[in-house]
């Protein structure tokens, strides 16, 4: 045990400090209460056809989102514990990362409901997204920001690729 009372062996990526889970909480809440109440508003940042979307259409937009950031936070936590493996430190308090992940991820997709028309749309959401994910993994996580900025470039080119192998697979299809 530390000074602190945790179990968490010292130099944990994920540390019980640094708001505690509370503080990851109310960042998911936050992401997912921006991220839903736009899904169904029909905010044109998040969906494509807005004007003609019913409620229905945007009620399954909303889980598709949340079904989106699952699975990115699952793909940040494996992230994190490939990082503490590479660095050879351990990961601390499962839960507490897997939280985080979650706040993370949802703040991050959060800000694709600000609407932004034109070209520059993919350049200023991806900027402000990768942003947002060193930011928040420096915030959250016990990293460096040199840490924080290779892993939130890593997981951009992960995300990159994703998108790439998913709008191939629908070329060939």
């Amino acid at each position: 045990m530390d000074d602190n009372g945790s179990r968490v062996p010292a130099g944990a990526i994920s540390p019980a400090g640094r708001g505690g889970p509370w503080m990851a909480v109310v960042l998911a809440t936050i992401g997912v209460g921006v991220i839903l109440s736009g899904t169904i508003a029909g905010s044109p940042g998040l969906i494509e056809d807005a004007g003609r979307a019913g409620f229905w259409e945007r009620l399954a937009e909303a889980a598709r989102e949340c079904v989106r950031i699952v699975i990115f936070s699952g793909l940040l936590l494996s992230a994190v514990h490939a990082w503490a493996w590479r660095v050879r430190r351990p990961v601390g308090d499962l839960l507490l990362a897997a939280v985080r992940c979650l706040a993370v991820i949802a703040i991050v997709e959060a800000v694709r409901v600000v609407d932004v028309s034109g070209a520059a749309r993919p350049l200023l959401i991806g900027a402000a997204q990768f942003l947002l994910l060193a930011g928040g993994l420096l915030g959250l996580f016990r990293l460096s920001i040199r840490d924080a900025t290779l892993m939130a470039a890593g997981c951009a080119i992960g995300i990159l690729t994703l998108w790439l192998g998913a709008h191939l697979g629908t070329w060939i299809a």
